[in-house]
């Protein structure tokens, strides 16, 4: 079920905002275009002439709207997602190491390493997803808001990055997956239950069960799907999204290095259960 698709006063604006900022690169890519075809140097002067001052005149209303200071400004900004990826791995491998001293030395305490490391493993793969959305939402028209917050963003991608068939059927599934695990972390609802089999071949608390190597390997796993998206859209929503993933595509060598700090510490699957078993 969809309810309204009308935004907040807040993301009107946002949208308003970064929609200026589109259409203006939209007029400097035509420029360089229609310079590159410039038959004299008159033309070509002429051309950047008139590019100069739609350009100034841009600077004079982002100072009037009060978003860039008089003169000369440096403005910076973190991407988010670039900087949760980080988070994501970082505590994975804390989980697999802690998962291998689980299997060597089952009574230690190692459980409560893993759990913690996962925990945070889990949640920040989540944000991951979160904040590649929030970079390309108003790249594209309003969403309709879902009931659950995986249906907003699987429909959000499949506009965007224009993921269709199989894969969209694996991206829906993922992040019903990883969501709904993140929100019994973060929205806990506290319940005695019978030990559960751990996928080192333990009984132990039900939490465990659910948040530990494995499972933290299959959340990074779903990121760096949608990070996969990211870098390469199957069919991207116009020249928007397009350049977005040119523009962000310096971050994809940092992403790159996390793939091979996960390859250099593989996990071996301990137990009677598969992988794919362990994470269900």
């Amino acid at each position: 079920m969809c309810v309204s698709i009308e935004e907040s006063p807040t993301a009107q604006d946002r949208r308003a905002w970064i929609e200026r900022q589109e259409r203006f690169k939209d007029l400097q890519e035509e420029y360089e275009r229609r310079s590159a075809a410039a038959s004299s140097p008159e033309e070509r002067r002429q051309l950047a002439q008139a590019f100069g001052e739609q350009r100034r005149e841009h600077r004079e209303e982002d100072v009037r709207l009060g978003k860039r200071a008089p003169g000369v400004a440096v403005q910076m900004h973190q991407i988010m997602w670039a900087r949760w990826i980080e988070v994501v791995v970082e505590h994975e491998l804390e989980a697999r190491r802690a998962y291998l001293d689980i299997v060597a030395k089952p009574e230690s305490d190692a459980i409560l390493r893993e759990f913690r490391a996962s925990l945070v493993a889990v949640t920040a793969a989540a944000h991951t997803i979160e904040a590649v959305y929030g970079d390309i939402k108003y790249l594209i028209p309003p969403q309709p808001r879902r009931d659950k917050r995986h249906q907003e963003l699987r429909h959000g991608f499949r506009v965007a990055f224009g993921v269709s068939g199989a894969p969209d059927e694996r991206l829906a599934e993922e992040l019903q997956w990883l969501f709904t695990l993140r929100d019994s972390a973060a929205h806990p609802y506290t319940e005695s239950e019978p030990p559960a089999r751990h996928p080192a071949g333990i009984n132990t608390g039900v939490e465990h069960s659910k948040f530990n190597a494995i499972t933290s390997g299959r959340a990074v796993d779903a990121a760096m799907a949608v990070l996969d998206l990211a870098a390469s859209p199957p069919t991207p929503f116009g020249r928007w999204i397009e350049r977005w993933a040119g523009e962000r595509a310096p971050y994809q060598v940092g992403i790159q290095q996390l793939r091979h700090q996960r390859d250099s510490e593989p996990l071996p699957v301990v137990g009677t259960g598969s992988r794919r078993e362990a994470t269900t």
